[in-house]
């Protein structure tokens, strides 16, 4: 048994195909079974060591996976790195504010708050541009 115990999810194949090359669905291994995870149910991913956390409006899944790796699965004009542990859902987003030192926060739909990172800054005002609040 691993260190989260039995409900841990393995992903065991990231890499079912779209037509533009990224995959709909993520599958992952849970006690013997497989189950999946659409990819338009993705909020956000979040780095939980050697695994990650793909919180969607459901269920939060657990799974043995690199935020790295899984940011290479998913379409890169439907999701963003927002700092080294995270990944969100360009449509989830509800608002991007600016804060001092050239972070954001960004807040979900259902009023998640994940702040940014300064060396991810290029990426969140490339996806967010016009949306990012400016407050000092």
């Amino acid at each position: 048994m691993g260190p989260f115990g039995p409900h841990v999810q393995t992903a065991i194949d990231l890499r079912i195909p779209t037509a533009v090359g990224f995959p709909a669905r993520l599958l992952f291994r849970d006690a013997g079974r497989t189950l999946g995870v659409d990819v338009d149910e993705i909020d956000w991913i979040e780095a939980a060591g050697n695994y990650v956390q793909i919180y969607t409006p459901r269920r939060t899944h657990l799974v043995r996976h690199t935020v790295k790796a899984m940011l290479e699965k998913l379409d890169p004009c439907r999701f963003v790195r927002v700092r080294p542990s995270a990944i969100v859902a360009v449509a989830r987003v509800s608002g991007v504010v600016h804060r001092p030192g050239g972070e954001y926060v960004i807040t979900l739909g259902d009023g998640t708050q994940i702040p940014t990172s300064r060396g991810f800054r290029a990426e969140v005002e490339r996806a967010f541009g016009a949306r990012a609040e400016r407050r000092g």
